[in-house]
């Protein structure tokens, strides 16, 4: 699915813009705090129903006003054109609908569009803690296994009943009857994300050759506990279990073990070759994805931040080979300049006080906002 227009009011300090948007690469420059990552924001908050910076959606209101609105007009080869809207008033209502109708599950609208996300914090997924490397696993999973988001979220549901339980000290039949839910579903969790792990771990590995022709690494899928069965490992923690008050064993604990050269990646990569492994690993997805006819949108905050130009020109390389959209920020157009100059269809946004002026290349026709 494509994004052909984005209309966007009171977020952050845009007031009002109106995009019409390059079916392939659109960048937005000027100097920070114009609201070019306000717009990223604005479209991931669309799509993905909260803002990407904080956990308070509301902080985005634009000061004085009384709602922000996002909407964006779209094509799919299958569904046609899709209409999205999204409101959310001071007091805290919220609104989003497809088409004129309410929508009852964001992830709905999620599933219609995978976006990957390229901030300039993105070597975290490498040097930080599991839960975004799991994140990251799960939405991937979430775009290609119908399931896989209820069977996480009926995993977690378990697991904080048993949780509860255990830190109450426990009562057996009650216990027993989520720990049986807790191994049903963490198995069905498990399966989904090994099948994918193993379906584009070689997409990822791929990606990173063409971005850096010497840097290595080996990915492997931690499961999250030892043994065969989930079922006997909860079985055999029990009492490690109960004296913690905590469940040490299943699917919550999973990680993409990244190493280079037999020592954990965190310890022997740079900042730059971090992100450059993470890269991979969102490009590595949007390759696998496009092979199953689902293109993707990026959000790119700060294109080719702490990358050399080498790199920097492997990054637009492969980013123009994928059949993909991409929204991307810059504070330096002429950095970012070698993007461009193999897609014919492309636009440069000019961003000043939340205000959008398009100025696309030679042959393509002026469009404001």
């Amino acid at each position: 699915m494509l994004l052909e227009r984005l209309d966007v009011q009171n977020v952050r300090n845009i007031e009002s813009a109106h995009l019409e948007l390059a079916p392939r690469i659109n960048l937005l420059t000027g100097p920070n705090g114009a609201g070019k990552t306000a717009l990223l924001e604005a479209v991931h908050l669309l799509i993905r129903g909260r803002s990407f910076r904080t956990n308070r959606s509301g902080s985005l209101l634009r000061h004085g006003a009384e709602r922000l609105q996002i909407g964006a007009s779209c094509q799919d080869g299958q569904l046609g054109s899709v209409r999205l809207s999204y409101t959310r008033e001071r007091g805290g209502s919220v609104s989003l609908r497809r088409d004129g109708q309410p929508v009852r599950q964001s992830s709905s609208v999620a599933a219609l569009l995978p976006i990957h996300l390229l901030l300039p914090d993105l070597s975290d997924l490498v040097f930080g803690a599991p839960a975004s490397r799991r994140q990251w696993l799960d939405w991937g999973v979430f775009h290609v296994k119908q399931g896989h988001a209820a069977n996480w979220r009926s995993y977690l549901r378990a697991l904080r009943h048993r949780n509860s339980l255990l830190r109450a000290g426990g009562d057996s039949p009650t216990l027993g009857a989520w720990t049986a839910q807790l191994a049903e579903f963490g198995t069905a969790v498990d399966a989904g994300r090994r099948g994918y792990f193993e379906d584009v771990a070689s997409q990822i590995h791929d990606c990173l050759a063409a971005l850096s022709e010497h840097l290595r690494v080996d990915l492997d899928y931690a499961r999250g506990w030892n043994g065969e069965e989930l079922a006997e490992t909860l079985a055999s923690d029990s009492e490690r279990d109960s004296q913690t008050g905590l469940t040490n064993s299943g699917p919550h604990r999973a990680d993409i073990r990244i190493r280079c050269h037999g020592e954990p990646a965190a310890t022997v990569l740079s900042r730059g070759q971090g992100k450059l492994v993470a890269t991979a690993m969102h490009l590595g997805q949007a390759k696998g994805l496009s092979k199953t006819g689902r293109p993707s949108l990026f959000l790119i905050d700060d294109v080719g931040a702490e990358l050399d130009e080498g790199h920097n020109e492997g990054l637009y390389e492969l980013l123009n080979s994928l059949e993909c959209q991409i929204l991307a920020t810059t504070a330096h157009l002429d950095a970012s300049e070698t993007m461009l100059t193999k897609q014919a269809d492309s636009l440069v946004f000019h961003v000043k006080q939340g205000q959008f002026e398009a100025r696309p290349k030679a042959g393509m026709k002026d469009r404001r906002g």
